[in-house]
């Protein structure tokens, strides 16, 4: 018998529905559906199975897992091997699951951007009538997506659907699929971001995109270019991003994540007017529960198949 134990978080949830679903189709496993104020230590070090998006003291009592699934795409938090009792336990994560909101939330950043729409907002709160000329037709602009997993993927083939020439980075060449108009590795970045309208970060934090986005490529940005940030706040050096916004030195920015999250109240970032906040929403939506629950179901059929698992993590690469 497998013990699987399925921990929810604010966010991840599956609905009673989908608990029986797992019951019913997987009658080789023990499942504990709990919060994870709730699930006991002993429930923890039984379960052979673990997903949610756990806590790193979860992990550490875990003395039976072999397998973890994270409801989210990032496995930041997850990725230290020191944390496991079993060195070999595997790390998926719900890569296939986000692509679509986090998508539609980077265009209506772009559309707020190049319409000036957050401008208007905050007119709108002062009862102030006050015209201004859009800065971007979105049908004639370049945009860079620096990260071309499942969220960049999406993103580009909407933005094409749009008009927009995409121009994608990556860390390995390959063959330039047919989304993109462009095809490039992390080398060639200081030779896109000054061609590009928008640059969207779309990458996993690792040591090797820390900082990507530092105060040499900031001042890469044309003074009417865009910079989105939609992977994790390490991706940006902040203090320079502040610098940059605050003296005009490119149009603006948006980011759905930061660093430290939340963000400080006494951060400088929140009171500068071309830049959007939002806090780490990108992908939620209301059919978020849908896909995690496809993802994971379409993985334990594979775990309890002995096949190989979708979305494994490496922990060398970190994603």
């Amino acid at each position: 018998m497998i013990n699987v134990a399925v921990i929810y978080t604010a966010g991840f949830e599956f609905n009673k529905g989908q608990e029986q679903k797992l019951v019913q189709d997987f009658p080789g496993c023990r499942f504990t559906f709990k919060r994870d104020s709730e699930i006991s230590k002993s429930e923890v070090g039984e379960a052979e199975v673990i997903t949610g998006f756990p806590s790193q003291d979860c992990i550490k009592a875990a003395s039976s897992l072999k397998w973890l699934h994270l409801s989210s795409i990032g496995v930041d938090k997850h990725i230290n091997r020191e944390l496991y009792c079993n060195q070999d336990a595997v790390l998926t994560n719900s890569a296939g699951t986000y692509g679509k909101p986090i998508s539609d939330h980077v265009l209506g950043l772009m559309l707020m951007l190049s319409r000036n729409l957050h401008y208007y907002r905050d007119q709108q709160s002062r009862n102030e009538w006050k015209k201004m000329d859009s800065t971007k037709d979105l049908f004639r602009s370049t945009l860079c997506i620096v990260g071309l997993g499942d969220v960049g993927r999406t993103l580009a083939v909407k933005a094409r659907n749009l008009g927009m020439k995409v121009i994608g980075i990556k860390r390995t060449m390959i063959e330039k699929p047919e989304y993109l108009d462009e095809l490039y590795t992390t080398d060639s970045l200081n030779d896109v971001i000054p061609r590009s309208d928008f640059v969207v970060l779309s990458l996993a934090a690792t040591k090797e995109t820390f900082h990507i986005m530092n105060e040499e490529r900031l001042a890469l940005l044309r003074k009417d270019a865009y910079l989105i940030n939609i992977g994790r706040g390490t991706l940006i050096d902040q203090d320079a991003l502040y610098r940059f916004l605050s003296e005009k030195r490119f149009a603006g920015a948006a980011l759905d994540v930061t660093t430290p999250e939340p963000l400080p109240e006494d951060s400088p970032l929140w009171g500068l007017k071309n830049l959007i906040i939002t806090p780490h929403v990108s992908g939620k939506s209301p059919s978020t529960n849908e896909r995690q629950f496809a993802v994971f179901y379409e993985n334990l059929c594979r775990y309890v198949k002995n096949s190989e698992l979708k979305n494994v993590i490496d922990f060398e690469r970190m994603y």
